[in-house]
């Protein structure tokens, strides 16, 4: 769901079929499914939820499988290739005027600096009367100081990527933020444009997970899962989650089940590497760790899912935190750090008891966040039945405030509400 501008929840918008003609929107992405992550599994979301409420959905990308056509038509997608560009960028052809069945876009979406520049090229040299949404899922100022790996600067590294998604956002129909802490950070930083719309907040979903069984596995060891890329060890808190699992066998004490921290998410033959860095943070014999390559198998995914007694995200910067949520919607419990969007938006939608059991303040303090995290960890696996019984009512309240389709109706009734909202599009949709 989106904000108002002023940040404050609207009420849900009203349902599909609320306007005519339904609007063509071409989103624009380097792929369909998700080989590298977070962002391309929001896309196929957005799509799927834009399709639903009416909109005719195009998607291009770079290249498709037949599975990924596939896929993207059991939604009412259409999935389209763009025109090939022999020894030339991925990016170079997505700038390549499509031919869409439907006509001219009314709406064209791109996706942060990985095809934000193709959506504006789109708009400017293609299809002038569309809208353009400039859709933002991190921030760099918070990213990149946690990436001391890097070769270059990271200020001058930073920088360069914020003022990228700046100079895409400032004059774009209306940059649509991922979550409120995003929003929050751009609705700042767009200030500095006297000519820019304020951002638009967007809210993903936890629906969409009817009929999955839910409860703790059974038989041992208990099983907590860190998932998601793990290059950048220190954003998502790898580290710090071998120290609090650590810790929390320390307080459970000898006599209680086996704990096993299951890492899915290594480089391809970093595995071995992984767990030998995760032993060492660790520091107990006792504690088993297992670690897995990263992976878009959603077999898999779901199978990591359905054993995990527990999933961590002691992220130290996470502009939203998909993973997290994709826990949370199968009703799985779940921690979030504080320094999170996904853990700002549960405080914001879930009642303050349940809340606190799901958000875990992150203040970078390491003695003060591994007692802390470890605490809530050795509660919920001294009681798996009553941490599921949790999740549970988690799960159902995070679906009657957010789901995906009240996001995208609301997205396109607030571009379609008028040309104050509409900016520079050919026409408003009703």
């Amino acid at each position: 769901m989106l904000t108002t501008a002023n940040g404050s929840a609207p009420a849900p918008a009203p349902r599909k079929n609320s306007r005519a003609p339904n609007p063509t929107v071409l989103v624009i992405a380097d792929e369909w499914f998700s080989a590298h992550g977070g962002i391309s599994t929001l896309n196929r979301r957005l799509c799927s939820a834009l399709a639903e409420v009416g909109a005719h959905v195009h998607c291009l990308v770079p290249s498709a499988s037949a599975a990924e056509h596939a896929d993207a038509a059991g939604t009412a997608v259409h999935l389209v290739q763009a025109r090939a560009m022999p020894g030339g960028p991925r990016l170079l052809a997505l700038m390549q005027k499509p031919a869409l069945p439907d006509g001219p876009p009314d709406v064209i979406i791109g996706h942060g600096r990985i095809t934000g520049l193709a959506a504006k090229f789109m708009v400017e040299n293609h299809f002038p009367g569309a809208a353009r949404l400039h859709l933002v899922h991190v921030a760099p100022d918070e990213l990149e100081w946690w990436r001391p790996d890097r070769p270059d600067d990271a200020g001058v590294r930073a920088e360069e990527r914020s003022e990228f998604e700046l100079a895409l956002g400032h004059d774009a129909t209306r940059t649509v933020a991922v979550g409120p802490r995003l929003h929050q950070r751009f609705e700042r930083d767009l200030h500095a444009f006297p000519r820019a719309a304020p951002p638009v907040r967007f809210d993903p979903g936890f629906d969409g997970a009817a009929g999955i069984r839910r409860g703790p596995a059974p038989g041992a060891p208990l099983q907590v899962l860190l998932l998601g890329r793990m290059e950048d060890v220190e954003i998502k808190g790898v580290d710090l989650a071998a120290k609090i699992l650590a810790h929390a066998v320390d307080l459970r004490g000898p006599d209680e089940t086996e704990v096993e921290l299951l890492v899915r998410g290594a480089a391809p033959g970093e595995c071995g590497a992984m767990r030998d860095r995760l032993r060492a943070w660790a520091q107990r014999p006792a504690l088993q760790v297992s670690v897995r390559p990263f992976t878009t198998d959603a077999d898999r995914l779901q199978a990591d899912l359905a054993r995990a007694h527990l999933v961590l995200m002691p992220s130290r910067a996470e502009g939203f935190g998909l993973a997290g949520a994709e826990a949370i919607t199968l009703g799985v419990p779940t921690l979030v750090s504080s320094r999170s969007g996904l853990g700002q938006l549960a405080r914001e939608i879930l009642p303050p008891a349940d809340a606190a059991q799901v958000v875990v303040p992150m203040t970078l303090s390491e003695g003060d966040d591994v007692a802390r995290w470890g605490a809530h960890v050795a509660a919920i696996l001294r009681d798996p039945m009553g941490a599921f019984a949790v999740a549970d009512r988690v799960r159902r309240e995070a679906a009657r405030k957010r789901t995906w389709v009240m996001a995208a109706e609301h997205l396109l009734v607030t571009l379609g509400s008028g040309s104050e909202a509409l900016g520079r599009t050919r026409r408003p949709f009703n």
